[in-house]
């Protein structure tokens, strides 16, 4: 009946040490091998995105960033992006540097920074494919982790506004409550962005119309395939509009509330290959 599933990585594919589990693999290269397409849909880097797809096998065009970049399964070129507008990533870059909370912009394949920090100078390696058997360190993944760049610009704002290449997202981080929420109301209240929540002191802000669901139903167009013929997998906000969209929504059971309410069926874990026991069930492989 499905001729499509499509994947969120952090909290479905992968678990929570960031692997994709023997069983998960498994599963979804069986289904491949039937015949039926598999892609990701995420928030990460289109380089984070094509290493998976590209470690598993995948059979279709991949979304990275939130639904803003659809990149080509073999080479991982960007086949469609919808960028921030110039003014509007200036527009959040002071609204952030006027909270006084911590904010850095994607490019393609390229994080944006006001200066390094001991967070986002690694955050290369959080992209990589992971092993069980080998540590996360820049000698055990430095082929992979070298696919993103990590540059210091200086003041954010003024970055925005001079920036030559496409600024596709943004994600403010804060451990401060109070000044993340009132920050993603005031931007929610400027109507030119889309704002997922995608933890409890993060979220992440792309261009008006941008989502998961809406790069979903051009990768559909793009493989000829109807949404009743999807199958969507999913854990937290940013799925949301995509699980209530597909034909079949399943949420993990480590998913949010807004994600199990959206979702029409219900799966274990990522810690208990949820995403193995999906297919299992609502695949003939």
């Amino acid at each position: 009946m499905y001729r499509l599933l499509i994947l969120d990585m952090d909290g479905t594919l992968l678990n929570r040490s960031k692997i994709v589990t023997p069983a998960v693999r498994l599963s979804l290269e069986t289904l491949i091998g039937k015949g039926v397409k598999v892609t990701i849909a995420s928030g990460r880097f289109p380089a984070s995105v094509w290493l998976h797809g590209q470690h598993i096998g995948m059979n279709c065009p991949l979304i990275a960033l939130n639904g803003a970049v659809i990149l080509d399964t073999a080479t991982g070129r960007c086949l469609h992006g919808y960028p921030l507008r110039p003014d509007a990533a200036l527009h959040a870059a002071k609204l952030a540097a006027e909270a006084g909370v911590y904010i850095h912009f994607y490019g393609y394949n390229r994080l944006y920074v006001e200066a390094l920090n001991a967070m986002n100078a690694v955050w290369p390696l959080a992209n990589v494919v992971r092993r069980e058997d080998a540590a996360l360190t820049w000698d055990n993944y430095r082929s992979q982790a070298e696919l993103i760049e990590v540059k210091p610009v200086g003041s954010l704002a003024k970055f925005a506004e001079t920036a030559e290449a496409p600024l596709y997202k943004a994600t403010v981080i804060s451990d401060r409550a109070d000044a993340l929420n009132s920050l993603y109301d005031e931007l929610r209240s400027c109507g030119e962005f889309v704002l997922t929540r995608t933890g409890t002191r993060r979220f992440d802000i792309n261009a008006s119309g941008v989502s998961k669901r809406s790069a979903a139903e051009l990768v559909c167009r793009m493989q000829g395939i109807i949404a009743e013929e999807t199958a969507a997998i999913g854990d937290y906000d940013n799925d949301v509009e995509m699980l209530s969209w597909a034909g079949l929504g399943i949420a993990m059971a480590n998913g949010s509330e807004a994600a199990k309410q959206a979702a029409a069926a219900l799966t274990a874990s990522n810690e208990e290959d949820g995403v193995a026991l999906a297919v299992e069930k609502y695949f003939t492989i």
